[in-house]
């Protein structure tokens, strides 16, 4: 089955379609749906994921993370 969608704006209560000939002198159902409109965004509405992590902080840590990427590979490679 041959299906074609297109989003088109209403004009004085009128949409117009142009169908390609395989269409032409069959039977087609038309179905219309009015489009999403999408809900304006706020900056208040947008939450940033600063912080979200801080509960699985171990601050005994920290002083670590500096050197934390070469200790890691260092031990990793270190045998060769």
């Amino acid at each position: 089955m041959e299906a074609i969608r297109t989003v088109q704006t209403v004009k004085n209560g009128e949409v117009h379609l142009l169908l390609p000939r395989q269409f032409w002198g069959r039977e087609v159902e038309v179905i219309v749906l009015p489009a999403p409109v999408p809900a304006p965004q706020s900056p208040a509405d947008k939450k940033g994921l600063r912080g979200c992590l801080k509960s699985y902080a171990r601050p005994e840590l920290i002083a670590q993370e500096q050197d934390a990427w070469l200790d890691a590979v260092g031990e990793k490679h270190e045998h060769r």
